[in-house]
C-alpha cells in the first residue's frame, strides 16, 4: 500500500480523469484533455498514473524548469512513487515514472535507454504537432496498434501556427474553460484595464505567421515611450501589486525593467539568455516581494508558477490567443490575501488586426466592461443582458452563469512566512513542510493552550493546502468569519477586541475596524506558536 497524501481532487478533475479513462476503455490510444493554467492538471496526470497502479509511465516536458516541478506534483500525489529525471546530465532512465526534457530524449541515444511504456503523458501538449515530439511519439510506439496509451494536456488547444493538433490526437475528451473555473473561485477573478500607448501604431507592423513580428513591435514599443507608459501604469492602477511584464525583445524587457526601477518599483528583466541561477533568484525574489516586477522575453509564458502574481502587464502585443492566454495565466493561481489579477493591456492603433485583450478572451462586448470591474462580472451582465433580449424576441437561450460556490477566504499574514484563517473556536495555520518548505501544511489549532493540534493537509502545494484549510473552515461553520467581505468586519472594533489585543501587547494605535481588530488578535495568538 502506497503513502498517500491529503490531496482531494475537485470535483472536474474527476470528471476529467473519468473522461480520459473512459476513452481509454473505449479504444482510443491518444487523447487530449485541456483546462487553464492553475487548473492543476499537474495533479490531474499524477492521479491517472498513480491510478494506472502497474506498468511504466513517461512525462514528456519541452521546458526544464517543469521537470523538478512535475516530479514535486507527482510526489504530492503518491510521496512513494518511483520518479527518475532525464534531462542533460541526471539519466534515471530505468525507474517506473520517468519526466524528461523533450531536447534531451530527441537524442537517439538517449531515446533508445528509456524502454517501453504503458502511459506517456504529453504536458504543455500544444507543442506535441511540432516535428521533434511527433518523431519520440513515433520512436516510442505512440501510433501503433497495442503501442502505449497517450494522453495531452494543455491550457491551449490552438497553436499560432496553425497546425491541427489532430496530426498527433483522436479525441479532445475533456474541456474546462477559464471563466467556469473563475466562477467556481479556483482561480482569480481578472480586473482587465487597456492602457493606450500614444503614438504606437500596429497597423504598421510587420506580420510573421499570422502574428506582429517581434523586432517590429518591439521597435514600436520602444519608439512610443511604452515603458514610460508601462512604469505609470503600475503605479497608477497597481501600487502595491507584484506583477509579470511579458515583452516581444530583450531589449524592450530590459528597457520596461529599467523605467519601472525608475519609477520606484523594484524590478528586473529576464529572457532565454539568463542565467538559470540568476533566473531562480529573481524569480525568488518576485515572489518573497523582494522585487515587485519581473520583465520577460520568451521566460515565463509556460511552466513558472509564481502565485504571489496579482498583475501581468501585456507589453507584448499578439493576435495569438494562445499566447495571450498563456500569458494571463501566469497571474490567476489564488495565494492568501490575494483578491485579484490586474490585466494591463499596453494597447496602441491597431487598424483592422486583431489584437488579442482580456475582452476577446473570454467573448466580453466593450460596453459590459467597466473600470475596475472583474471579468466574471461583466460576463455575467453580458449573459443577463442577451437573455433578456432573448427573450424579448421569442428565442430560446441557455445563459451559463453560475453563482460562487464560496467567496475567496480572508487569510491573515503571520509576519513569520505563515498564513492565517481564524475559525472562532481557534485557527488554522498554513506554514511551510519542515522536512521540504517547496510544499505546505495545513494545521488546526485550538484557542486553548492545552488541547492538540491538527493536521489537516501535508505536504501539498500552497494552493491546494489552502483549497483543503477553507474548506475546514467552512464546514467548521466560520464562513461568515473567514469571508473578506462579511458586514462585520467594517463595523466599529469592539471594546472586548481592543482589551485582548492590549494584553497580547499589540499597539492598538491604528486599529479602527472590527476586521482589523480580529487579524490583529489572530496574527499575536499565532506568534505564540511561531
Amino acid at each position: 500500500m502506497s503513502e498517500r497524501s491529503a490531496i482531494h481532487l475537485r470535483p472536474y478533475q474527476e470528471d476529467c480523469l473519468k473522461a480520459i479513462t473512459t476513452a481509454f476503455i473505449g479504444g482510443k490510444q491518444r487523447v487530449l484533455a485541456t483546462m487553464p493554467t492553475g487548473g492543476g492538471k499537474t495533479i490531474v496526470f499524477a492521479n491517472l498514473i498513480d491510478r494506472m497502479k502497474t506498468g511504466r509511465a513517461l512525462v514528456l516536458a519541452h521546458r526544464d524548469e517543469l521537470i523538478h516541478q512535475t516530479v514535486q506534483k507527482i510526489k504530492m500525489v503518491t510521496p512513494d512513487a518511483d520518479v527518475g529525471v532525464v534531462k542533460a546530465s541526471e539519466n534515471q532512465y530505468w525507474t517506473r515514472i520517468v519526466v524528461a526534457s523533450v531536447q534531451t530524449v530527441q537524442r537517439e541515444a538517449r531515446l533508445s535507454q528509456l524502454g517501453q511504456f504503458d502511459l506517456i503523458v504529453v504536458d504543455e501538449a500544444h507543442h506535441a504537432a511540432a516535428e521533434t515530439w511527433t518523431e519520440i511519439l513515433v520512436q516510442l510506439g505512440a501510433f501503433r496498434d497495442g503501442g502505449p496509451m497517450v494522453c495531452g494536456f494543455t491550457a491551449t488547444p490552438d497553436r499560432a501556427d496553425k497546425v491541427g493538433l489532430d496530426v498527433v490526437f483522436e479525441e479532445i475528451v475533456f474541456e474546462m474553460p477559464t471563466l467556469d473555473l473563475i466562477r467556481q473561485n479556483y482561480l482569480c477573478d481578472i480586473v482587465p484595464l487597456q492602457v493606450k500607448v500614444e503614438g504606437m501604431d500596429l497597423s504598421r507592423v510587420k506580420k510573421v505567421a499570422g502574428d506582429f513580428a517581434a523586432n517590429a513591435s518591439g521597435k514600436a514599443l520602444l519608439d512610443a515611450d511604452a515603458p514610460g507608459y508601462v512604469a505609470r501604469a503600475l503605479q497608477e492602477y497597481a501600487p502595491g501589486r507584484r506583477s509579470i511584464v511579458f515583452t516581444p525583445t530583450v531589449a524592450t524587457a530590459a528597457a520596461m525593467a529599467e523605467a519601472i526601477n525608475a519609477a520606484g518599483i523594484p524590478a528586473a528583466s529576464l529572457d532565454a539568455k539568463t542565467k538559470t541561477e540568476d533566473r531562480r533568484r529573481i524569480i525568488a525574489d518576485l515572489h518573497s516581494g523582494k522585487i515587485m516586477s519581473v520583465a520577460n522575453c520568451a521566460v515565463l509564458t509556460e511552466g513558472t508558477d509564481i502565485p504571489p502574481v496579482d498583475c501581468i502587464v501585456i507589453a507584448r502585443p499578439t493576435m495569438s490567443r494562445s499566447l495571450y492566454q498563456q500569458m494571463v495565466g501566469r497571474g490567476l493561481r489564488p495565494y492568501p490575501g490575494k483578491e485579484d489579477c490586474v490585466v494591463l493591456d499596453m494597447v496602441g492603433v491597431t487598424g483592422r488586426h486583431k489584437l488579442q485583450t482580456a475582452a476577446t478572451l473570454f467573448g466580453i462586448r466593450p460596453q459590459f466592461l467597466k473600470k475596475g470591474e472583474g471579468i466574471l462580472q461583466a460576463a455575467t451582465e453580458q449573459a443577463r443582458q442577451e437573455a433578456i433580449a432573448a427573450e424579448a424576441t421569442g428565442k430560446l437561450v441557455a445563459v451559463g452563469v453560475m453563482a460562487f460556490e464560496g467567496a475567496r477566504a480572508h487569510w491573515v499574514a503571520s509576519g513569520t512566512g505563515k498564513f492565517l484563517l481564524s475559525t472562532g473556536d481557534g485557527m488554522i495555520m498554513l506554514q511551510p513542510s519542515e522536512d521540504d518548505a517547496a510544499f505546505w501544511d495545513a494545521i488546526e489549532r485550538p484557542s486553548n493552550g492545552w488541547e492538540p493540534h491538527k493536521i489537516i493537509a501535508r505536504k501539498l502545494s500552497l494552493e491546494y493546502a489552502q483549497g483543503v484549510a477553507e474548506d475546514r473552515a467552512r464546514e467548521k461553520g466560520a464562513g461568515a468569519l473567514i469571508d473578506p467581505n462579511a458586514p462585520w468586519r467594517a463595523r466599529d472594533a469592539s471594546e472586548k477586541q481592543i482589551a485582548l489585543l492590549r494584553r497580547l501587547n499589540v499597539d492598538t494605535t491604528h486599529i479602527i475596524t472590527a476586521g482589523q481588530a480580529s487579524d490583529a488578535i489572530s496574527a499575536a495568538k499565532a506568534g505564540r506558536h511561531a
